[in-house]
């Protein structure tokens, strides 16, 4: 039977058990996803790590604390970029001295080597009988030369040199060529036979339409290369130092909020750190000045006559090859006189621009007199080659063989002799001009010494005078 009593009894606290309690069950749908929750539990540590800081920046130990920690990446920042800056500059205006730059000069040799070959070789093939003991050594000398100047080119050729090694591969694949050719003229020359004409001319042909065209792009391509490396190694580094300078300024606020601060005017460690940044900031404009002077302004100044004398002394002894194969090919008196007079004006513009340069009071010094005698070598030059022409014109074939090829004449020079001293005067003016673009590349190169280690020295002391200066400060807090 139910009644009341039975209804009271079920729903009595004794029939309840543990049910009062609330059951604890996990909720079907939680509040975070998983990927929110892993990013709560992985980023809470570092937020109150931050709350913390700020809530010690905002005190004025902390500020001070602050202010400190910036001003030190300002300074490691600016003295590490100046630092790196000119160590890279330095290696690179070592690597340009050492190493481009005399790639360019053997570019150079190799080209005069090979065409004083040629012009040998022709003086040697249009005289009669045996050719001269002497005539035979220059010849070998200047391919000797050549051959080491080929090899010398590619010395510290980089990846980007790619077409620097393909010309001198194909010069030193043509050489041998070329060597072969001038001995079967020679050969069939001692021998009379008409056919040493022939071989000559394949081979000066060959000479001066392939291999010689080859060096004179090998010579194009280092001399560039000279040139971009110099003007880019001797551009001012103004980003590093502009960092200098922000990080001198970021230097004078932090004082200034200082003293604003603390009532202090000054702070010794600042002060000191000022000092110190503002010497690495002078010496290391004074290097970059420097640079630019003796790099720029000054290599331009002597790189102009040297370029303007290699050209002359080339087209002096092209000219040379014409003027003695004009007994074998009978060539146009008219073309031979119109190239002689272009490669006259070339030598006269090229002599005119190393005196310019020498009047520059900061150019290297040099031997005075080597100007007068080229002037008077190219004098002699144009009236023997004049004498040389009247001679081919007469039909004296004798006289003008006499002219082209005899370079000890006992009496007046003549055009063999008068163009020895133009292209010995020339080759003289060419050393002395590579002289001194190398030692305005030194200057540039001292310039850099040291700038590297001084600068990250000085900044390194301003950091530790900043620590220094803000430790009393700091110290009034504890």
């Amino acid at each position: 039977m139910t009644g009341p009593a039975t209804e009271l009894r079920e729903h009595s606290p004794e029939s309840w058990g543990d049910h009062w309690l609330d059951e604890v069950t996990e909720p079907a749908a939680p509040a975070f996803s998983r990927p929110t929750q892993l990013a709560m539990s992985s980023f809470s540590g570092p937020a109150r790590v931050l709350r913390r800081f700020y809530s010690f920046a905002s005190t004025t130990p902390g500020k001070l604390f602050t202010v400190t920690v910036i001003l030190t990446a300002a300074l490691a920042a600016a003295g590490f970029s100046m630092s790196s800056s000119s160590a890279a500059r330095h290696d690179d205006l070592d690597t340009l001295l050492t190493s481009t730059e005399p790639m360019s000069n053997a570019a150079h040799h190799l080209y005069t080597n090979l065409s004083l070959a040629d012009t040998v070789a022709t003086t040697g093939f249009v005289q009669a009988g045996v050719e001269p003991e002497h005539n035979r050594n220059r010849y070998n000398e200047a391919i000797d030369a050549a051959s080491v100047a080929a090899t010398q080119a590619i010395v510290g050729t980089s990846a980007e040199d790619e077409r620097v090694r393909e010309l001198v591969t194909f010069i030193q694949r043509e050489l041998p060529v070329y060597t072969a050719l001038v001995e079967k003229a020679r050969v069939n020359h001692r021998a009379g036979h008409a056919v040493a004409n022939s071989y000559m001319s394949n081979a000066s042909a060959l000479m001066r339409t392939q291999i010689l065209p080859a060096a004179a792009e090998l010579f194009t391509l280092t001399s560039e290369k000279v040139s971009q490396q110099q003007q880019r190694l001797t551009r001012p580094q103004w980003v590093p130092l502009s960092g200098l300078v922000a990080a001198l300024i970021f230097l004078g606020l932090a004082q200034w909020w200082l003293w604003r601060l603390t009532r202090r005017r000054f702070n010794r460690g600042f002060v000191a750190a000022t000092g110190l940044l503002f010497l690495a900031l002078v010496w290391a404009s004074a290097s970059n000045f420097a640079t630019w002077a003796s790099g720029h302004q000054g290599f331009e100044t002597v790189s102009r006559p040297w370029d303007s004398l290699t050209a002359s002394r080339i087209e002096a002894q092209q000219m040379r090859t014409s003027e003695t194969l004009a007994l074998v090919l009978r060539s146009s008196e008219q073309d031979m006189s119109v190239h002689f007079s272009s490669t006259v004006y070339s030598v006269d513009q090229a002599l005119r621009d190393y005196e310019q340069a020498l009047s520059d009071d900061d150019f290297p010094s040099s031997d005075p007199s080597l100007i007068p005698r080229a002037k008077q070598a190219v004098e002699d030059w144009t009236s023997t080659h004049e004498k040389f022409t009247e001679d081919l014109a007469k039909g004296d074939y004798d006289g003008a063989l006499y002219q082209a090829t005899a370079i000890d004449p006992d009496g007046d020079p003549t055009a063999a002799s008068a163009f020895n001293a133009v292209d010995s005067s020339l080759a003289a003016l060419i050393d002395q001009a590579r002289d001194a673009m190398r030692t305005y590349l030194v200057q540039g190169l001292n310039a850099m010494t040291m700038v590297s280690t001084g600068v990250l020295l000085a900044t390194f002391g301003a950091i530790i005078a900043v620590w220094l200066g803000i430790r009393p400060r700091l110290q009034e807090y504890l």
